[in-house]
């Protein structure tokens, strides 16, 4: 009985995540796009911007609505910030390898990016705001 109740749990968070992802995705996606085609600022200028407007709120939507952590805030904000760094670093790369070596569109290269970062981050958002319980899908 236990395990089909983890698994709701689990299929509930994924339900939250993507939701989430989602949300994080069109902003992270679509400020670049209005800082680049609208204020003509440069793409890879515009690519940060909008991955680093996303930081407290996902952070916020992470701990409360995802996986509604009980943990201590402040250290699940240390851990949260420094993976957050670690991730949003390697897509920031990420994105200028494709966009730079591998000549794809900047859409395309955000997309890309983002999308194979959303699958990583859940596993490890999950261990880190789940505590004992955080089992991988």
């Amino acid at each position: 009985m236990r395990t089909g109740l983890s698994r709701w749990k689990a299929a509930g968070e994924l339900f939250r995540f993507a939701a989430m992802s989602a949300t994080s995705s069109l902003i992270t996606l679509g400020l670049p796009v209005f800082l680049h085609e609208v204020l003509d600022v440069g793409q890879k200028t515009a690519v940060a911007c909008g991955q680093g407007s996303v930081f407290f709120l996902n952070f916020a939507l992470i701990r409360i609505f995802v996986f509604r952590s009980s943990g201590r805030a402040g250290r699940q904000f240390l851990h949260y910030a420094s993976s957050a760094a670690v991730f949003r670093g390697l897509e920031y790369v990420a994105f200028v390898l494709l966009f730079e070596w591998a000549k794809l569109f900047y859409i395309s290269a955000l997309l890309i990016t983002l999308g194979t970062s959303t699958a990583i981050k859940f596993v490890w958002y999950r261990f880190l705001f789940g505590g004992d319980k955080a089992a991988a899908v």
